[in-house]
């Protein structure tokens, strides 16, 4: 568990030991990962006077759970979905989430989260670079904190990009035929995911705005419509990403099958160029005893030229026709 004092805005926060009390001015933030998390709805209650209820207890220690906002008179408990991979680069699934937790009192704020959340992590450094805009109010931090995590999508959906795009060129290259299908319709299925991750965060945010316990300042709906708006982006970028997909699939089997019907019209011209020739020497092939050219001194050099003839003469019709 870790313990920060957020005294008033501006000042960095302090790092704190023990608290035994919540401040006149500002709020308290406890933090806790989920393995060590088993004693904070008692430091809660010691600190607040609150009872956390059960079932929101028990959802905070479930790292799968999926958003969702749920008020009560005393606080309001919002779950977010953040994604896990920091090095996206070297994981095969990059959609991975976990899921972090947060209790918004009124001069207190406790979140539950993955030992491993690198966006919890990024916010703790920014506060060491006094760089950060240090929030008031336990909503300022939630908001710098689910900020941190949609902004980590970002690398995320680079790369799902950069893999589709690496796929759609081994897709259409004419030379190497495509069989990695298994591969293309996991990252379609990723895209998915991500798509509905963004959905499901953004319904949780528009409840969280609509139910919370107090009423929402100008500049604090404006903060979360940007939040709203940037996981919209994300989602309609997964979105594109799916047509992509869809889009290059239907342009290969367009090229397939434009190649296919190349090869049958070679083939066809092939057919038509050598029916004749084979319907001639066919004729003079049967085994009559009355044939006149049989007899001719010059017959095998004429029906040579007739074929040459003929076969030339299609060759060059085909040709101008555009047939190859």
């Amino acid at each position: 568990m870790q313990i920060f004092l957020f005294s008033r805005q501006g000042e960095v926060p302090q790092r704190l030991e023990s608290v035994e009390a919540l401040p006149d001015e500002g709020f308290v933030w406890l933090d806790f990962t989920r393995h060590e998390a088993q004693s904070w709805p008692k430091r809660v209650e010691q600190l607040a006077g609150f009872k956390v209820h059960e079932d929101h207890v028990a959802d905070s220690y479930n790292g799968d759970h999926p958003s969702v906002f749920e008020g009560t008179e005393d606080y309001d408990m919002l779950i977010f979905q953040g994604l896990v991979p920091e090095d996206c680069e070297s994981h095969k699934d990059l959609i991975v989430t976990k899921s972090a937790a947060f209790f918004l009192f009124d001069r207190l704020l406790v979140s539950v989260h993955a030992e491993d959340s690198a966006s919890f992590g990024l916010v703790k450094r920014k506060f060491c670079e006094t760089k950060l805009r240090f929030p008031s109010t336990p909503f300022g931090l939630v908001h710098v904190l689910l900020d941190t995590m949609v902004d980590r999508s970002l690398p995320v959906v680079n790369e799902l990009e950069a893999r589709l795009e690496h796929l759609q060129d081994m897709l259409l290259d004419p030379k190497n035929p495509f069989e990695d299908w298994h591969e293309l319709l996991s990252q379609r299925k990723q895209a998915h995911a991500l798509e509905l991750l963004c959905e499901q965060n953004r319904i949780s945010l528009d409840t969280w705005a609509r139910e919370m316990r107090v009423e929402l300042t100008d500049a604090q709906r404006v903060r979360l419509n940007d939040l709203r708006e940037h996981l919209q982006r994300l989602q309609r970028h997964a979105d594109s990403i799916q047509k992509d997909i869809e889009v290059t699939m239907q342009l290969h089997f367009s090229s397939v099958a434009h190649r296919t019907n190349k090869i049958v019209q070679t083939l066809t011209v092939l057919s038509a160029i050598f029916f004749p020739l084979t319907l001639i020497t066919g004729i003079y092939g049967m085994n009559f005893e009355h044939m006149p050219e049989l007899h001719w001194h010059y017959g095998y050099y004429a029906v040579l030229a007739v074929l040459v003839l003929v076969g030339g003469g299609l060759m060059l019709w085909f040709k101008r026709r555009g047939y190859f």
